[in-house]
Parts: structure tokens; sequence; C-alpha cells
């Protein structure tokens, strides 16, 4: 079961607008990380939960999508997240502060795909803009989650020669390479 939910947590860059998600459903998410470990249990984690449609715009305008995808710079209205978990410090990433962060967001990826909501990692943001936006001053915005209902078909594949870059066909299907067990296990 959790292989499947493995397979399925994959970075959807476009969703279905029309199906909104509300604060009791992000708080249900939210929950995951609660429950998470931490390093020496110190639970430096903060979470920014944002549904307002307002808001979602202001935070979706911070994000940098997809470089592989080029030509293709950013989903369209209707295409868009609904929602966003933003990950919080009150300090700069350290070593463990940065593994706390991967384990908080793979919880809340898992999660939310286990109620048929995907998502997307983001790092790559301006942090000015997305802490102005948030208005949670004294902390600092370490990743990015869109959330939202799929608004497109993600598939994996093998990668072949080494190549790992995502893209799309002619049908418009997003495909992630993945590199074969063989190379990753030493």
């Amino acid at each position: 079961m959790i292989k499947e939910l493995l397979e399925s947590t994959r970075s959807y860059r476009r969703y279905d607008e029309k199906r909104k998600i509300d604060r009791h459903e992000l708080l249900d998410i939210a929950e995951a990380v609660r429950l998470c470990p931490s390093a020496a249990n110190l639970q430096r984690i903060r979470l920014a939960l944002v549904s307002d449609e307002g808001e979602c715009e202001g935070v979706f305008d911070t994000l940098a999508f997809a470089a592989y995808l080029r030509p293709w710079v950013r989903p369209e209205k209707g295409e868009r997240p609904v929602a966003y978990i933003v990950i919080m410090t009150e300090c700069e990433l350290d070593t463990n502060l940065s593994i706390d962060v991967g384990i908080a967001a793979e919880a809340l990826m898992l999660t939310a795909r286990e109620r048929g909501i995907v998502g997307c990692m983001f790092r790559s943001f301006n942090r000015e803009n997305l802490t102005r936006v948030l208005g949670k001053g004294g902390y600092i915005p370490a990743l990015v989650i869109s959330l939202g209902y799929p608004g497109e078909r993600v598939v994996l594949e093998d990668a072949r020669d080494g190549n790992i870059r995502y893209y799309r066909d002619d049908e418009d299907t997003h495909h992630v390479p993945k590199l074969p067990l063989d190379t990753i296990v030493l």
C-alpha cells in the first residue's frame, strides 16, 4: 500500500481549479507534521496554511515553475493550485532542520495524496515577496507545497541512458523518468 502511494505522489503542476480545498482539510493534512519525527524532538517546523483565493494568487506569483518544461512557464487560470502549505522556520536551515523540512514535506505530500489531493514542492520562490504575502513575521519560508486535485496526467517511466529530465509528450502527459534500482543501490 505505501509503495502504491509513493508511486502516485508525483509533482503535479496543473490542477482542477474548480475543486477547492478548505482550511479544515488543510488542518487535517497538517496534522501529519505534528506526528513526524524531528531532530532532537525540537519540532522547529511551522506551517502557513493558504486556501483563500486572493492569498493563493499572491503565493502563486512568487513561484518559479519547472525549468525542464520550457517553453511552458506556469499553469494558466483554471489550472492553478487551490491551496498551499508553506513550511516555515525561525532560522536559516542547518543540517538537522533541512532534514526535518524534508520529512515534513514528504509527510504532507503523502497525506494529501491519500485523500486524492496532489501537490508539488517548491524551493524556487521569491522569499521576500512570499514573506510579505504570508505576513508571518519572524518566520522564514523554507519550502512551498502547492495543492489541488489533478489537472494533468503524470506517469513514471524508466530513465534511459541516465536521462532524468521530465517532459510532456504530444498528448500532454507529464513523464517522470526514474533511475533503475541497480543504479541507486551501491
